[in-house]
């Protein structure tokens, strides 16, 4: 009895310190503090449980060259901003946020087909990934899953040839970036 007593006490103290530190305003939330290596080992263990947990089960697939054209040109209009591309920096937008979008030629791979999609899809809360799912059709978010599954295989040389040949061939002009979505009934 007196262990459970003591635990409530600690536990008691610990949410009274956490309220006073949250009402107090003491807690910095500018973009330009990094999270302390607690805060960024527990949000990411968070957001990679919680992508395994919602993303269905793996999906293989294979993407044609005019569906990785539409990612890419997809991707050229609203991902390199803040990810980046093989010989491309990101954006002072991208460049700015805390916590900082991963570089998907590295990082892309370490993610199912599946959890690429539900991540372009939903967004991840707190990190400035927008869900795409508002704007975007299934079938365009799956073109950019197939875009960046291809990034890690395309060198900067490459991505500045791809990208010169569809901007001469107007591969992206006139390229529907946002599907409407149909008004929820």
């Amino acid at each position: 009895m007196r262990f459970f007593a003591g635990f409530i006490i600690a536990f008691a103290i610990i949410a009274l310190g956490a309220a006073i530190t949250i009402i107090s305003g003491v807690y910095n939330v500018a973009a330009t503090v990094p999270a302390s290596g607690f805060e960024h080992l527990i949000l990411h263990s968070i957001m990679l449980d919680s992508v395994r947990a919602h993303a269905r089960n793996e999906v293989q697939k294979e993407w044609t060259e005019a569906e990785v054209i539409d990612g890419f040109c997809e991707y050229d209009a609203m991902c390199i901003v803040c990810h980046g591309a093989p010989g491309k920096e990101r954006s002072d937008i991208g460049k700015g946020l805390e916590p900082r979008a991963p570089d998907l030629v590295k990082s892309g791979k370490d993610w199912t087909n599946a959890q690429l999609f539900w991540i372009v899809k939903n967004g991840i809360r707190m990190t400035a990934m927008p869900a795409f799912g508002r704007t975007h059709q299934d079938p365009v978010i799956w073109n950019i899953v197939g875009f960046v599954r291809r990034l890690p295989q395309i060198s900067a040389p490459e991505y500045e040839a791809m990208e010169a040949q569809i901007r001469k061939s107007a591969g992206c002009e006139g390229h529907q970036h946002h599907m409407p979505m149909e008004a929820p009934p």
